[in-house]
């Protein structure tokens, strides 16, 4: 009953696809897991990755002797010879049961990098016929080499398309690098060639654009999903404007809690995840800021303060924000009753957190007049 379920779900769909042209013809599997095993391998080639690997699992449980299937579990895994697995993977292939086909990717997967290129040349030569060894030996920055794929084998070149599109885009050829992206869906219905198009919006400025493809990325499957830190990103983009109004009047609010010693609401702008340092204006050394030293008692009060000129700026990811300002005022000096003109340049650092935006650092500095007394 499990096998026919399998089978149901994710064979026969494949089979009776117009658009589908097999990766690999005759396989070294049965003909239900081929036709899901072919199906990892255009996964694969798009990028999705966590996708392919989960196809070829499949096909095992139907053929559990689908020596390609653990080809693509080798392709996906790392070929880092310290911590990397695909040699462990590749260790466990019968290669006595691959075509020779498989036996020419199991031979490039099994090659080093430096000497990569050379074997896929030859790997080729003796495949010219096979979209798989032909893709391996297609370089994903040249065009030439993508288009030659594409005309060669179309049924097959969603990924082509793919590339193709980000060096349009690079280009400023936008309408050109959507209509690639549009081929590159219409060949593979999958969520990489969404995340590109939200890339390239991106790229054009478009972060409306950008949010409404990449969150048909990310509705694949939204847990763990890859596709969710690029969607807060462009989000972040699409919203600067209020998220600048925020972070600006959180500074605000931030150094009234310091001025009224009011720990709580201070307490809203930091995180127990990172711990807080400063410099304070009076050019002691850098310390972490605490409750207790948060409520020490000081030698001055303050008489007014302001903050001005407050420019925000973000990471390229949108994940930290660096607030510059400048800050006036005076203050009287408990001993003495001196008031003191103050004139201090500063400068905050904030990072995005699931609870919101917190500060983890602040730096001050005299600029025309004096910082606080030591």
């Amino acid at each position: 009953m499990k096998k026919i379920l399998i089978i149901s779900i994710l064979s026969i769909g494949f089979i009776f696809n117009s658009n589908a042209q097999q990766w690999i013809e005759k396989s070294s599997c049965d003909k239900d897991a081929s036709a899901i095993v072919n199906e990892s391998i255009e996964h694969l080639a798009n990028l999705e990755h966590l996708m392919a690997i989960g196809m070829a699992r499949a096909a095992l449980v139907v053929d559990k002797d689908c020596e390609c299937a653990k080809l693509v579990l080798a392709a996906a895994a790392s070929n880092n010879k310290d911590w990397g697995s695909r040699s462990a993977k590749l260790q466990k292939i019968n290669t006595n049961s691959l075509n020779g086909i498989e036996k020419a990717w199991f031979m490039l997967l099994s090659t080093p990098n430096e000497n990569f290129q050379a074997a896929a040349k030859k790997a080729v030569a003796m495949h010219p016929n096979s979209p798989l060894i032909n893709w391996l030996n297609t370089p994903y920055n040249d065009m030439k080499a993508m288009k030659k794929f594409v005309s060669k084998f179309p049924a097959n070149s969603a990924s082509a398309h793919n590339a193709i599109a980000y060096s349009q885009a690079r280009a400023g050829n936008y309408e050109a690098a959507y209509s690639s992206l549009f081929k590159s869906l219409t060949i593979h219905q999958g969520p990489n060639a969404l995340d590109s198009q939200a890339e390239i919006a991106a790229m054009e400025g478009d972060y409306q654009k950008a949010v409404d493809s990449q969150l048909k990325a990310y509705d694949y499957a939204p847990f763990a999903s890859p596709y969710q830190p690029k969607l807060r990103t462009y989000w972040r983009n699409l919203n600067k404007e209020n998220l600048i109004k925020g972070l600006k009047q959180a500074q605000i609010n931030v150094q009234q809690a310091i001025e009224d010693q009011n720990l709580e609401e201070w307490k809203k702008y930091i995180t127990e995840d990172v711990k807080l340092t400063s410099g304070d204006s009076s050019l002691t050394e850098f310390y972490e800021q605490t409750d207790e030293r948060f409520l020490e008692k000081r030698n001055f009060k303050w008489n007014n303060f302001d903050l001005r000129d407050i420019e925000v700026n973000f990471s390229p990811d949108m994940t930290m924000a660096v607030l510059t300002f400048y800050a006036s005022g005076d203050y009287t000096l408990n001993e003495t009753n001196e008031n003191v003109d103050y004139s201090t340049r500063a400068s905050a650092v904030w990072i995005a957190t699931n609870s919101g935006w917190k500060m983890t650092h602040a730096n001050w500095a005299p600029f025309g007049g004096s910082g606080i007394p030591k």
